[in-house]
C-alpha cells in the first residue's frame, strides 16, 4: 500500500506540471532547471542592445585572440617605403643645388634681418625699401617653384642600345616607350611591367642595316611608324609586329610626281594630328608625301620643292604638320623654310624664307606650337630660331652656341608651351651633353642640365606623366621625373624589385676549363724528333690511323691500285640490262620455298600453285 500511495503521489504531481505549479522532487526546482534547457522563443532572435557594463578584461582577451587570427589569405605583401626607394634615384647634381640654394636663400634672409635693425635703429624711413625687398621674396620664390615645378630633381637610366639614340616616342598614355639608335634596332620598354633592373621588354631591328632616323606613335597608340635610312617607311603594331610597309618609287623616272614612292632615304616623317589614316614623309629626292594608312602602292599627295640651286633639288631635312592640320613645314639643306597647306594645291609654297639657317646644314627639327603662328627650328648652324608666319621676313629670336652634331636632334615646346627644350653636343669624353631650357619668347636660357659625357640627341616632355627623356649619342636614355608632379612612368619601375635569381637564371662569363686541360694536370712527354714522329705516324697501333689507299705496286703484303685500274673499273660494262628478269627471279623460287620469310605457313594452304608456262623451243626439241 506505501508503494502504491507513494507512485500516486508522484502522478498528481507530474499532472500538476502543465499549471504552472511549483513542482518540488528530491528537493529540487523542475521550473527553473527546464527553462534554462528549453527556448524561451522561436524563430528568429531580435539583437539585443549591447551591455553597457563591459569588461576590460574580456576585451583584452580577445584582441590577444585576434592577434593570432589571419586578417586575410594568400601572400601578403610587404609594404614599402617609397620616399626611401625615391631617394636613391636622387640626382646628386640637384642635391648640391638644393643645398646651395637653401645655403643662399639662408643667407639672403641674414643679411636682410641685419638690414632691417640698422634700419630700425636709425629710424630710418624704408618703405620703399621693404617694397623692394619684397619683390626680390616674391621672385625668388616664383623662381623656387619654378625649379621645384621642373620634373628634374630623380633619373632613372635606360642603358641596352650602344650606339646613338636616335628616334625616340612615347605612347599616347605614357605607359610605353620606343627608341631606334644607330645600331639598326627599335627597343620597347615598358614602365608598367619592367622593374628595377631597367631592361627592354622586346628587341627588333626593323629595316635591316639602315639607321633609325624617327619613330612616331599612332594618335591611337594601337601602331607607329618608322623611318629609317631606307626609301619605304614601315607601320608596326604596339607589339612590334610589322603591318604594311610602302612602296619604293621608280629611280629611273625623272618627274618625281609620278613615281609611287620616295626614290632615296627617308629623313623625317610625322602623324596628322586629328587624321588617324594619313602621314607624311620627306625623303632625300627633294619631295614630301602624304601617304594614306589604308593605300601602301602609292601615295595620295606629293610636295615636290625646286630648289634655286644648281639641279633644282635639294634635301628635305625635316618636315612637321602643324598642330591644326592645316599647314605642313619643311626644312632644306639649302637653307630654305617652307610652308604648304595640307589641302593643297602643292605647286609653291604658302610661306617661303631662303637663308633661314646657314647653306649646306642639315636643320634637324621643326615644331609648330599651339596658336599654330609660331614656328620653332633646330638649325645644323648651333642655332634654335622662332619664327611667326605673320612676319616670316626674320626670326622672332635666336639663340646662338647651341652646338649639334646629329641631324635628329630635335626641339620641343614644354606642355605649358612656357619653356623650349633641345640638347647640345659634345665629343665623346670631352665634356659633357646638355639638356638646355630656354624661354620662349626671349630664347634666355633658364636651365641647363648635363646629362652624359656625349651629345643629346633626343628630347621628350609627356604632358601626361610630366616626364622628360632624353636619348645620347653613347646609347644612353635619361628618365626625369619628380615624386611630387611626376604621375606613373618611371615611378612604377623604380619601385618594383628586380626578380630574385633563380639556379638556372646564372650564366658563367669565364672560360670552362676540363680537369685535364690545366697546367697541373699536364702529363710530361719527352721531346720527339722530327724522325721518330714520321715513325710513330706510319705505325698504325701508335697513330691510330686508317690504313690509306696504296698506290703503285703493292708491298708488306698488301695490293696496290693504280689510276688505271681505278678508270678501267668504273668503265667496265654493266650486264644487268642483259640479264633475263624472269630468269633473276626464279633463281629464288627455291629458297623461298625452303624458308619462307614472308609469307607464314599458316597462309601455304591457301597460296595459289605457280604454273609457269614452258618455252615452245624445249617441246620443238622433244618432238
Amino acid at each position: 500500500m506505501d508503494c502504491f500511495s507513494r507512485l500516486s503521489d508522484l502522478q498528481d504531481q507530474f499532472w500538476h506540471l502543465g499549471t504552472g505549479q511549483h513542482i518540488v522532487v528530491s528537493n529540487m526546482s523542475w521550473n527553473d532547471d527546464l527553462s534554462g534547457m528549453l527556448p524561451t522563443s522561436f524563430g528568429k532572435k531580435a539583437k539585443s542592445a549591447p551591455k553597457p557594463q563591459a569588461s576590460a578584461s574580456n576585451d583584452t582577451d580577445w584582441d590577444a585572440l585576434r592577434s593570432f587570427m589571419p586578417m586575410s589569405f594568400g601572400k601578403q605583401e610587404k609594404k614599402k617605403d617609397t620616399s626611401t626607394i625615391f631617394e636613391k634615384t636622387k640626382r646628386e647634381d640637384f642635391q648640391v643645388e638644393e643645398a646651395s640654394r637653401k645655403r643662399q636663400k639662408h643667407d639672403d634672409d641674414g643679411t636682410k634681418e641685419a638690414l632691417n635693425n640698422s634700419e630700425a635703429m636709425n629710424n630710418v624711413s624704408d618703405s620703399d625699401d621693404d617694397s623692394d625687398d619684397d619683390s626680390d621674396d616674391d621672385d625668388f620664390e616664383d623662381g623656387v617653384e619654378e625649379e621645384q615645378e621642373l620634373p628634374i630633381s630623380h633619373e632613372i637610366r635606360l642603358k641596352d642600345h650602344h650606339r646613338t639614340v636616335s628616334a625616340l616616342s612615347l605612347e599616347p598614355s605614357g605607359s610605353r616607350l620606343i627608341s631606334g639608335s644607330y645600331d639598326y634596332d627599335v627597343k620597347f620598354w615598358d614602365f608598367a611591367g619592367m622593374d628595377a633592373s631597367y631592361r627592354p621588354f622586346r628587341s627588333i631591328e626593323p629595316c635591316g642595316s639602315h639607321k633609325i632616323h624617327d619613330l612616331h606613335y599612332s594618335n591611337s597608340g594601337d601602331s607607329f611608324l618608322i623611318i629609317s635610312g631606307a626609301a619605304r617607311a614601315k607601320l608596326f603594331d604596339r607589339d612590334g609586329y610589322e603591318i604594311t610597309e610602302y612602296a619604293k618609287g621608280d629611280p629611273y623616272i625623272r618627274d618625281l610626281r609620278k613615281t609611287d614612292g620616295h626614290i632615296s632615304g627617308l629623313t623625317s616623317g610625322a602623324w596628322h594630328p586629328y587624321d588617324r589614316n594619313t602621314f607624311i614623309t620627306a625623303a632625300q629626292d627633294s619631295t614630301i608625301r602624304i601617304w594614306d594608312v589604308e593605300n601602301k602602292r602609292k601615295q595620295k599627295e606629293v610636295i615636290l620643292y625646286k630648289s634655286k640651286e644648281r639641279g633644282g633639288r635639294a634635301i628635305v631635312t625635316t618636315t612637321a604638320y602643324s598642330k591644326d592640320g592645316k599647314m605642313i613645314v619643311g626644312a632644306c639643306q639649302d637653307g630654305t623654310l617652307n610652308v604648304w597647306s595640307s589641302t593643297g594645291p602643292h605647286v609653291r609654297p604658302t610661306h617661303t624664307l631662303d637663308n633661314a639657317h646657314t647653306v649646306g646644314t642639315e636643320t634637324s627639327s621643326a615644331v609648330f606650337s599651339m596658336d599654330n603662328h609660331t614656328l620653332v627650328t633646330r638649325g645644323g648652324d648651333d642655332t634654335v630660331k622662332v619664327w611667326d608666319l605673320r612676319n616670316f621676313k626674320k626670326p622672332v629670336s635666336v639663340a646662338n652656341d647651341l652646338a649639334t652634331i646629329n641631324p635628329e636632334t630635335n626641339v620641343i615646346f614644354s606642355p605649358d608651351e612656357k619653356l623650349i627644350l633641345t640638347g647640345t653636343a659634345a665629343k665623346k669624353g670631352e665634356g659633357y651633353g646638355k639638356l638646355v631650357m630656354m624661354d620662349r619668347n626671349t630664347l634666355e636660357v633658364r636651365r641647363t642640365m648635363s646629362i652624359t659625357q656625349a651629345s643629346v640627341v633626343r628630347v621628350l616632355w609627356h604632358s601626361r606623366i610630366n616626364q622628360i627623356i632624353t636619348g645620347s649619342a653613347d646609347g644612353n636614355i635619361g628618365v626625369y621625373y619628380s615624386p611630387n608632379t611626376s604621375v606613373r612612368g618611371a615611378k612604377l619601375s623604380v619601385v618594383r624589385e628586380p626578380k630574385k635569381r633563380a639556379v638556372d637564371d646564372y650564366e658563367i662569363d669565364r672560360p670552362i676549363l676540363t680537369p685535364h686541360a690545366l697546367p697541373m694536370f699536364k702529363e710530361e712527354t719527352a721531346r720527339k724528333t722530327k724522325r721518330q714522329m714520321e715513325k710513330l705516324r706510319k705505325d698504325p697501333i701508335a697513330s691510330r690511323r686508317p690504313d690509306m689507299p696504296m698506290s703503285g705496286p703493292g708491298r708488306g703484303g698488301r695490293v696496290g691500285t693504280n689510276t688505271q685500274q681505278a678508270v678501267i673499273k668504273s668503265l667496265s660494262k654493266d650486264t644487268t640490262r642483259d640479264e633475263d628478269p624472269r630468269e633473276a627471279l626464279l633463281k629464288y623460287a627455291s629458297m623461298a620455298e625452303d624458308d619462307p620469310q614472308w609469307v607464314g605457313s599458316a597462309y601455304k594452304k591457301t597460296q595459289p600453285k605457280a604454273v609457269f608456262q614452258q618455252e615452245e623451243e624445249e617441246e620443238e626439241e622433244e618432238e
